[in-house]
């Protein structure tokens, strides 16, 4: 018999103990009807049955509703990753995470009559005019080197701007000649500019640095588009903002660190959605995914915030350093959760004695009705202390008022050691035990 644990009363969660799951990523067919048909199975709002089992270990669970987003996501696209199991409860230092230890391939399939043009780049006129002709199909290819532009190019005060849309079969594609060598794109003030500004869908950007800007890369109305083993700098807010209705993007093996340098209240490493109280942007940013990122250290505010109005984020496979996250503007932990329908699976956080940070993930209810049914799950956090700043335990989840199933989640104290999360990690408001097979 293993024991269930699940909160009633105004917040609920489950907690799954002694859980161990291998995660396989290689998509079945699927579409947004599978995600909804999951969702009310694992919500005990419907009924599944094996065919919806996206992974074929004859289960469904969090895992296959992870997939099948993942899936309509990456369009259908295989992708492969070393397994991770928390059996042997491995502990991870900094070196141990590089992300070279942990592939992340896709294959990206392009039409046979494609009219593709590859675009060389080698100076900062050049890289201007090709993102501001830029096509289906376009391949703009930089140069070694550093680009650096002082004065807006593009709107809302982008230096390196593109509204250009390339398509499913003709992605537009930027990135660096050698990825050992990346292109540095930056400006010179760390408080103006967005440094990488993008409104058009079906975009690809890979391998290049981005430095020394109020705000690194920011995508605005700009749907399935991937950034990929990007570095992202000395940043005066944000360092990669997902904005404006922008939905089925990924950040991927992505790097990001030093961020909120001149506002650290708004210094978060990656940046779901919008608040509430901002005007004048879409906020329905849905099923973005982030995984595979290093996040810190210096990331001023949350190494990933989600805000609400926001459905089907996932966070997978990435690593949190929190030395230097600043406290300002409630930024306390690794993930604030405000969207609905979040997974936040597989990663590992190190608090490295960063006395702001008081929780590892924190939910919490913005606007009625959203802060809703999180999975988090399979995910290690070394927090240092079993009692934080304000005398209140350390928490892995730190929710109020939400709904979350939570299992298979580590977490290590004062002596580093760690071991499986209980309910006395997990604050909810209320709940009972319940015995099930």
């Amino acid at each position: 018999m293993k024991q269930k644990w699940k909160w009633i009363g105004l917040c609920t969660a489950t907690v799954l103990l002694t859980v161990t799951l291998p995660i396989y990523r290689t998509f079945a067919e699927t579409d947004t009807n599978t995600l909804s048909i999951l969702t009310a199975h694992l919500l005990g709002k419907g009924s599944a049955d094996l065919t919806y089992d996206q992974n074929g270990d004859g289960k469904l669970n969090g895992i296959d509703l992870a997939l099948a987003r993942q899936a309509i996501i990456l369009g259908g696209t295989e992708t492969t990753t070393t397994a991770i199991s928390t059996e042997n409860q491995p502990t991870q230092t900094t070196s141990e995470m590089d992300m070279t230890t942990q592939p992340i391939t896709t294959t990206l399939t392009t039409s046979s009559e494609s009219n593709s043009r590859m675009v060389a780049v080698s100076n900062v006129e050049e890289l201007v005019q090709a993102l501001a002709d830029a096509q289906p199909g376009d391949e703009i290819v930089l140069a070694k080197g550093t680009y650096t532009l002082e004065k807006t190019a593009g709107p809302k005060g982008s230096l390196f701007y593109s509204g250009a849309d390339g398509t499913a079969q003709q992605p537009i594609t930027l990135r660096s000649a050698d990825p050992q060598h990346p292109a540095l794109l930056c400006g010179t003030d760390m408080a103006a500019h967005y440094v990488l500004y993008l409104t058009g869908d079906w975009w690809q950007i890979q391998d290049i640095k981005i430095s020394t800007g109020q705000k690194g890369i920011v995508l605005d109305n700009a749907n399935y588009s991937r950034i990929s083993r990007c570095e992202v700098y000395n940043i005066g807010s944000e360092g990669i903002h997902f904005r404006d209705n922008s939905s089925y993007c990924t950040a991927e093996e992505c790097y990001v660190h030093d961020t909120g340098t001149i506002s650290p209240q708004y210094g978060e490493g990656i940046y779901v959605g919008s608040a509430k109280s901002t005007t004048g942007y879409g906020h329905a940013c849905d099923n973005n995914v982030i995984i595979g990122c290093q996040l810190g250290p210096n990331v001023a505010a949350e190494h990933v915030d989600i805000k609400e109005y926001t459905t089907g984020t996932v966070v997978a496979e990435c690593y949190f350093d929190g030395t230097g996250m600043s406290g300002e503007n409630y930024a306390d932990s690794f993930i604030d959760i405000k969207g609905n329908d979040c997974i936040i699976r597989d990663n590992v956080g190190y608090r490295n004695n960063c006395e702001n940070i008081t929780a590892a993930f924190q939910m919490s209810v913005q606007i009625e009705g959203w802060g809703e049914n999180a999975q988090v799950y399979g995910n290690q956090v070394y927090m240092d202390i079993a009692t934080n700043s304000s005398g209140r335990p350390m928490y892995l989840l730190d929710g109020w008022y939400n709904t979350a199933t939570v299992w298979d989640n580590w977490i290590a104290y004062e002596d580093g050691v760690l071991f499986e999360a209980t309910e006395e990690q997990y604050h909810l408001k209320s709940y009972t035990i319940q015995e099930t097979s």
